[in-house]
């Protein structure tokens, strides 16, 4: 089972680019080269996955608070079945 912060480094690396160096919890999407629209588009795919959504305009989140923060949003047990599902 991927955690959330696993299904936001796969979607980074698959659909964006995002090179795995780059990548870590304390990056911002900034420092990873995330444009606005590729973040709206990654918002989009985390919301269909897991049901919740990143708060609009915090540009300022590292990849770790915005997993936390879908984590905490999921509602735990909800997030993991969703999560499960994704890895399949």
């Amino acid at each position: 089972m991927e955690s959330v912060y696993d299904v936001m480094v796969r979607q980074l690396t698959e659909y964006f680019g995002v090179p795995q160096e780059q990548i870590s919890p304390d990056a911002t999407f900034e420092e990873m080269e995330v444009d606005s629209l590729a973040q709206v588009e990654l918002a989009t795919m985390l919301e269909d996955t897991l049901g919740v959504a990143l708060p609009q305009g915090r540009q300022d989140f590292t990849l770790g608070e915005a997993a936390a923060f879908l984590e905490r949003a999921a509602g735990g047990e909800a997030a993991r079945s969703a999560l499960m599902g994704a890895a399949k």
